[in-house]
């Protein structure tokens, strides 16, 4: 397993920083969410409004 922020092997599995390797990489990770370097992304777009129909 490598770390997500550094890409580190981890030697311990059983670390308590999982899945990060230490401290820093987590609290790392933690800001990046905080400044919205990282998104989640909308998995379905709302679909756009019927337009109502005009009598003509």
């Amino acid at each position: 397993m490598t770390c997500p922020t550094c890409k580190a092997l981890l030697h311990e599995p059983q670390s308590r920083f999982l899945p990060f390797c230490s401290e820093r990489c987590q609290w790392l990770d933690l800001s990046r969410w905080l400044a919205e370097d990282y998104r989640v992304a909308d998995p379905q777009e709302s679909p756009p409004w019927p337009e109502e129909e005009k009598d003509g």
